[in-house]
């Protein structure tokens, strides 16, 4: 698989056609990330730097050259390492400026952020040259709708996390004309969960050693970052602080692993300045 380089300027400056190793991860509702290993000569050093670019033929990606680490072998030689992630990690390198509240459809909300964030912000010098924004007209992505508020939160993790619930993803994807183009698409569900519930006009997909489309595999099965209880605190000072708690699974004792989410943020207040009732803010 040859790799195409492209420098800052997204000007194509080499291809790369020979490597020891090559790691090449697309994600659907969230960013890739890639690593390069190959010989740490001086032609290789010399493209291969950061903020450069990374294309190949068989991804519709782009990653971005954010890491070289060069391991020094008096026997093997030395060899570099490239690694990075693909352009939706631009997302990861602004945060929501202040408060801001998103109601209606998902798809104008999610616009709305870019547009003040990224594509035509209030303060110039946190705009992104040549980003610009698709609409979907898919009829799934257009239902979703969404109502949250925000405050100095990082602009990468609210729209992941916004399309994960929706089980949409989102995508940057590099055109013709040098832009960096965001959208919003709905996939295919090829599970065979989904065949069994009456989707039999797309056909599932199984990976399996049985079927020598899996080499390897892993197996991991771990508690340690789970929580099953969220003690919520909402606005106020002191005792006056309001909290909620959101127990997803009733356990006590040793099963129980609790987590404080802080949602000060959160306005306990509707925008006409109504006071919301304890029920509708909790």
């Amino acid at each position: 698989m040859d790799l195409i380089v492209l420098n800052e300027d997204l000007d194509a400056v080499s291809v790369i056609d020979s490597y020891s190793s090559l790691i090449w991860t697309d994600r659907y509702d969230g960013y890739g990330d890639f690593e390069i290993c190959t010989a740490a000569t001086p032609e290789m050093v010399d493209i291969l730097k950061q903020d450069y670019y990374i294309m190949c033929r068989e991804s519709e990606h782009t990653m971005i050259v954010e890491k070289i680490l060069i391991k020094t072998d008096s026997e093997e030689g030395n060899m570099l390492y490239i690694s990075g992630r693909s352009l939706e990690s631009i997302l990861d390198r602004r945060i929501i400026w202040g408060q801001k509240t998103i109601t209606g459809n998902l798809q104008n909300g999610i616009r709305t952020l870019l547009n003040e964030c990224i594509i035509s912000p209030t303060e110039s010098s946190r705009a992104i040259p040549n980003f610009v924004f698709e609409e979907s007209v898919d009829a799934t992505v257009v239902a979703f709708t969404v109502d949250a508020q925000y405050t100095g939160d990082n602009l990468y993790d609210v729209i992941q996390k916004l399309c994960a619930e929706a089980g949409i993803g989102f995508r940057i994807l590099l055109n013709d004309n040098k832009q960096f183009v965001f959208s919003l698409y709905n996939g295919v569900d090829r599970s065979y969960k989904s065949s069994l519930s009456g989707n039999s006009e797309v056909p599932y997909v199984i990976f399996s050693p049985n079927f020598d489309n899996i080499i390897n595999s892993n197996y991991i099965e771990s508690k340690m970052p789970m929580k099953n209880i969220a003690l919520v605190g909402g606005t106020g000072v002191g005792t006056e602080r309001k909290y909620h708690t959101t127990d997803v699974s009733s356990n006590t004792g040793l099963h129980r692993r609790e987590l404080f989410v802080d949602a000060r943020d959160v306005s306990d207040k509707d925008d006409d300045g109504n006071e919301y009732t304890e029920t509708e803010y909790n």
